[in-house]
């Protein structure tokens, strides 16, 4: 298949540019241009996955020049080469001048930098264990030459764990933007982020194994049960053996529960059996002893808070406010801070002008003259007030009450207004963004030269739980099921309440980990049969429980873990679609505006509307939490089982998640707003009682005098020829028939089954018929864009043949498509 860098140069330019902007980069693009090329400095065996045991794909020859297709892992590169996609070892692969792949090195042990290739040579300078060093050349065997500070010399291979990355630009976490066609990309009118622990989805995460945390500091008699995890964050629950280098100071029992025997520290290894994987957790042992006395089962709903003290009047009162006098627009808030060391109480010397409440808000009701008043029992402050009349200035909201911690949108209709907060210590304000600080009130005014408008912040307190939710997000019967929590720093325990059939189930947090301003809780269970369960999580602050809508979440179970299968049943999103969804949106913690849709985008490609609350500068786990909600409550994975379920359509595991991956991007209107889209969907009768016919499923396909490419061509066939399959007993070339009696042999590949009659299922959809409508969907800025139709490709090898691999543009099936706008712009 012909390469998109075949194209014009002044497409090429155009795409390059657009995609800067975008934040999505031509891999195919930069490959052919040799930016991100590796080469073999022996003969290298590829490998089917990053593990010396694997089969070989190829060997390739010493000078082989390759393609580096993502960051290095643990001394394994995914790369393209010979023909193949697969793994080889960074010991054996070097960079050439012209490459921008980036190679460095992390040592494993304190080292000796040598003049030269050998123990006989002298010493340098020492390298201190666990410190990255550039790698000048990786050609020899067992030496590599590196930098260090300002000596360059030779260090031990046996010591260094040799890393090659892709320069920066080629991973900017930017969200990739819907096609201008569509509905826009995730509309819904609620929000959520989700964070992962990878910004890419691993090509081989079943060959790796990440530990819920790397360090731990445990009490002696403390616990805490290490969570296995492959590098798409699913847990691994088979086949681990866990170790301790010093029970004498920290214990492991066959299950991963970390017991603190003695202070000290230790370290505890992990190892999958079936993959020879491992990953080390060290452990700190304090010498507080911790009571083993179990803790109190959590409330069913949240604790009266208990009763204040009554106030105590001081000797000496203070009383000051925050303005004497000021002019403010008829029908706006106005807000007056009292300081003061006691109660205050306010009045108002014309309620029929202007009225005041207990928090020093005033409401201008009428154009005059008012004056407020604050007072103690003591001391007594005034302010005058001049309500007058001004230009309409429209706002979104008049008044929002908003958890501190949050940031909520609201806008201006009005064009060149100023955003102002009258108590920035409850929240501030830019540009409609107003981020809650504290409990407590504010008004924000929103002004012209000639009027305002404003609306009252009331902020109540930081929620319990952010965010909420289960991985995997579709288990399977008797899996371990992971309960995630994340909360702020004053939390100290979580824990789950889980309805299992009725009966209230409560699930202890066994781990906590710091990330930026938040902790990450995590517990864990298992259902025996399938359904839908529902989960809260709740925090303890000051000895309370407590929790909050975020809180809530559910556990999801499917009836088989098997992803071929097609039946016609509701499903969930699997964790290998939603952390490809991660990969395709990048991450973004702050909120931005969209430079192509100007939609304001946080997390992974959450679009965030007016009227909505979210977490602004959030961590990585919390953005993959948000995405795991928006996946599952805003619309998507909901929309595609409506679409599928509603018209009785059977269909399988990666079917569903490929369409859940398209409609994120586009909106979910697609499915139904899209006639041709779903015509070619529900284009899937199995045939059962009807007519079942074949036809060509490409352009330009090859019909032979015999079954292989060595014997002679007859004709080339257009795309929606029908033929009658005289013989299918070859399976990779069917004995066909055209319509004028020609007979000859087609590859098995470019020939599908329509069927009428019967029921619906989506592995008898028209193949290149839905490859054409849904790859349609990869314009935006009213130009063709590479990164959406890589995309679009991937969902489409999803579909097809459940590959849920980021494949940037290296096309591993044979997936043909042009644009109808633009035939330069094609697979």
């Amino acid at each position: 298949m012909k390469r998109f860098f075949d194209a014009q140069k002044a497409l090429i330019s155009f795409i390059v540019v657009l995609s800067l902007i975008l934040g999505i980069l031509p891999f195919g693009f930069s490959a052919a241009e040799n930016k991100h090329t590796v080469t073999a400095t022996a003969i290298l065996n590829l490998r089917s996955s990053a593990s010396k045991s694997s089969s070989v794909l190829k060997t390739l020859s010493e000078g082989a020049v390759m393609t580096l297709l993502e960051d290095s892992e643990d001394g394994w590169a995914h790369i393209s080469g010979g023909g193949y996609n697969g793994y080889a070892s960074t010991d054996y692969l070097d960079v050439p001048s012209d490459s921008d792949v980036v190679i460095t090195a992390d040592t494993t042990a304190t080292i000796n930098l040598r003049e030269g290739r050998g123990t006989s040579y002298s010493v340098l300078t020492t390298i201190p264990k666990n410190t990255t060093v550039k790698v000048t050349d990786n050609y020899d065997e067992d030496w590599a030459g590196v930098k260090y500070g300002s000596f360059s010399g030779y260090a031990s291979k046996e010591y260094l764990v040799i890393d090659l990355s892709l320069p920066k630009a080629d991973y900017t976490e930017q969200p990739t933007v819907a096609s201008a066609t569509s509905t826009g990309a995730h509309r819904s009118a609620s929000f959520s982020n989700i964070p992962t622990n990878t910004s890419k989805t691993d090509a081989n995460s079943d060959n790796k194994l990440i530990l819920d945390v790397s360090e731990l500091e445990i009490d002696i008699n403390g616990t805490h049960n290490l969570t296995a995890m492959d590098a798409s964050s699913r847990p691994v629950t088979g086949g681990l053996s866990y170790k301790s280098n010093n029970t004498k100071v920290a214990s492991v029992n066959t299950k991963g529960v970390v017991t603190g025997v003695s202070s000290g520290s230790a370290e505890i290894a992990v190892t999958n059996a079936s993959t020879g994987a491992k990953a080390v957790c060290k452990v700190v042992v304090s010498s507080a002893v911790k009571s083993t006395v179990a803790p109190t089962q959590p409330p069913t709903s949240a604790p009266t808070a208990a009763p204040t003290q009554a106030p105590t009047t001081p000797t000496n009162e203070t009383l000051s406010l925050s303005v004497s006098s000021d002019t403010v627009y008829k029908g706006c808030y106005y807000q007056i801070i009292a300081e003061s060391n006691t109660t205050v109480s306010w009045s108002s010397s014309n309620s029929s002008i202007a009225t005041v409440s207990g928090d020093g808000i005033v409401t201008a009701l009428a154009n005059g003259n008012v004056t407020i008043t604050a007072k103690t029992s003591k001391k007594t402050a005034s302010c005058k007030l001049n309500i007058i009349s001004g230009e309409n200035v429209s706002i979104s909201h008049d008044s929002v009450t908003v958890s501190a911690g949050k940031t909520f949108l609201a806008r201006a209709y009005t064009s060149g207004v100023t955003w102002t907060s009258s108590d920035t210590s409850v929240a501030t304000v830019n540009n409609g963004y107003i981020l809650s600080k504290k409990a407590g009130k504010t008004v924000v005014t929103v002004a012209t030269s000639k009027g305002a408008s404003s609306m009252l912040v009331n902020v109540i307190a930081a929620e319990p739980i952010r965010f909420a939710y289960t991985s995997p997000n579709c288990a399977s019967k008797d899996q371990t099921v992971t309960l995630i929590a994340i909360t702020d720093t004053t939390r100290t325990a979580v824990r789950f309440n889980v309805n299992v059939n009725g009966t209230t189930k409560t699930v202890n947090a066994t781990s906590s980990t710091k990330d930026g301003n938040t902790l990450v809780w995590k517990g864990t269970t298992s259902f025996s049969s399938a359904g839908t369960y529902s989960v809260t999580a709740y925090s303890q602050y000051n000895n309370k429980w407590t929790t909050c809508d975020d809180g809530k979440t559910t556990a999801f179970v499917a009836d088989s873990s098997d992803f071929k299968t097609t039946v016609c049943t509701k499903r969930r999103a699997s964790d290998g679609v939603i952390s490809l969804i991660a990969n395709f949106e990048g991450f973004i913690s702050s909120i931005y505006d969209d430079p192509i849709t100007g939609d304001p985008t946080v997390g992974y490609g959450r679009v965030i509307f007016c009227g909505e609350q979210f977490y602004n500068t959030m961590t990585k786990n919390e953005a993959f939490a948000y995405l795991v909600q928006c996946v599952n409550n805003e619309g998507y994975a909901t929309k595609v089982n409506s679409f599928l379920v509603g018209n009785n359509v059977k269909f399988n595991q990666q079917q569903f998640d490929a369409l859940v991956c398209l409609v994120y991007n586009t909106g979910a209107g697609v499915l139904t707003g899209d006639t041709e889209l779903r015509n070619a969907l529900l284009d899937c009768h199995d045939g059962t009682g009807g007519k079942v016919s074949y036809y060509i499923n490409g352009s330009y396909v090859r019909i032979r005098k015999g079954p292989g490419t060595d014997y002679d061509i007859i004709k080339e066939l257009d795309n929606n020829t029908e033929v009658t399959v005289l013989s299918t007993e070859n399976s990779a070339w069917y004995q066909v028939k055209l319509s004028d009696g020609t007979k000859g042999y087609v590859s098995s590949d470019y020939i599908s089954k329509r069927a009428t009659g019967g029921k619906l299922d989506l592995n008898y959809v028209d193949r290149q018929t839905l490859i054409n409508k849904l790859c349609a969907y990869h314009h935006a800025g009213g130009g063709c864009v590479y990164g959406l139709l890589y995309r679009r490709v991937d969902e489409m090898e999803m579909f097809l043949y459940g590959d849920y691999d980021r494949n940037y543009g290296i096309y591993k099936y044979d997936i043909q498509f042009t644009c109808a706008r633009n035939k330069s712009f094609h697979t």
